[in-house]
């Protein structure tokens, strides 16, 4: 996969010549780059960078396959990190793409606890996918107040982050992926419901009962301060009256799911956050729909962020097959189209 002459760069340099100007000339992306720099009418190429991104001192694939967005829904900026697939060129080379969208849980960030998202949509894009996290409302570096709203407001954001993410020519509309870790659990599965362009869910450490479970986490002695002022702090977070109100009116385990796709549930053992019972009670509702295959994994002591070397390994080892075994089963049912 070789472009030239593709991406152009100024820097400007005080001490030496007062303006450099650096172009990429060829791109190999199983290979490296090469580049070129002009100055004072000179042109040299710039043998010594592409060998230290061999090397692995340099990478410079990470710039180019990583990119920052805002994505606008409302009056809310979100930020995002979209991850573009840095598999062998073979893949590459079928610019249609799945699509994974990662969704952090209650007060959290696209980041994710010990890098955890980072690492995850890094992983995704090593096996083909797009993927994106990005920072609910409040959150992050995204703009607006988390607390303000609800599990509402937080479907309404995931599904901008679809809207953006379709937009891209690259990305294949028949499989879409949601991936939410704990609340964002939740939220993944309530807005597949509403939503049809999601074709299958990733489930982390999900929350069962969102009132239930986010009294638990903040406290109900501070809970129940929230009447004194309409709202309490949580970590810096002011949470208001609505934003509980809303986790009261949503139920993820209830019967009939809407959600007729394939759904896999990771969930450690040692979670102290969120039950390991619910990846049985959320595998035993989500069997019981006239179709669509539900699939679970305990790792056996991970916490609720899946925080030891080991526990992400197997974490992203079994995402990453689920999600092959998927992408299989979609090419297998699209030879049978007409």
């Amino acid at each position: 996969m070789e472009q030239t002459a593709v991406l152009s760069f100024v820097f400007v340099s005080v001490k030496t010549n007062p303006i450099i100007y650096i172009r990429i000339i060829n791109i190999n992306i199983d290979e490296g780059f090469r580049l070129q720099y002009t100055s004072d009418n000179k042109s040299e190429n710039i043998n010594s960078l592409f060998v230290s991104y061999r090397t692995g001192d340099f990478d410079f694939r990470r710039i180019f396959m990583e990119r920052v967005v805002t994505i606008e829904c409302d009056t809310v900026k979100l930020a995002a990190t979209l991850h573009y697939p840095t598999c062998g060129k073979e893949k590459l080379k079928n610019k249609n793409w799945p699509l994974v969208i990662v969704c952090h849980g209650f007060t959290g960030s696209r980041i994710g606890a010990n890098r955890l998202f980072v690492k995850a949509a890094r992983d995704l894009a090593s096996k083909g996918c797009l993927a994106i996290r990005f920072d609910y409302g409040g959150c992050g570096e995204s703009s607006g107040a988390y607390g303000d709203g609800g599990l509402d407001i937080l479907i309404e954001q995931t599904r901008y982050v679809l809207d953006y993410a379709l937009g891209i020519d690259c990305v294949d509309k028949s499989r879409v992926y949601l991936l939410g870790h704990s609340l964002g659990g939740a939220v993944a599965l309530l807005t597949a419901e509403k939503d049809t362009r999601v074709t299958s869910l990733v489930l982390w450490s999900p929350v069962a009962h969102p009132f239930s479970d986010i009294v638990r986490v903040v406290g109900q002695e501070t809970y129940e301060r929230i009447h004194e002022r309409g709202a309490i702090d949580y970590l810096g977070y002011l949470l208001t009256e609505r934003f509980f109100t809303s986790l009261t009116k949503h139920h993820p385990l209830t019967p009939g799911h809407r959600f007729l796709r394939d759904v896999l549930i990771v969930h450690g053992s040692g979670d102290e956050v969120i039950p390991v019972d619910y990846c049985y009670l959320y595998e035993r509702v989500l069997r019981h729909r006239v179709t669509g295959t539900c699939e679970k994994h305990v790792i056996n002591g991970a916490d609720h962020t899946f925080s030891t070397f080991d526990a992400t390994e197997e974490l992203l080892a079994v995402t990453g097959s689920w999600l092959e075994r998927m992408e299989g089963k979609s090419a297998n049912w699209s030879d049978w189209i007409i």
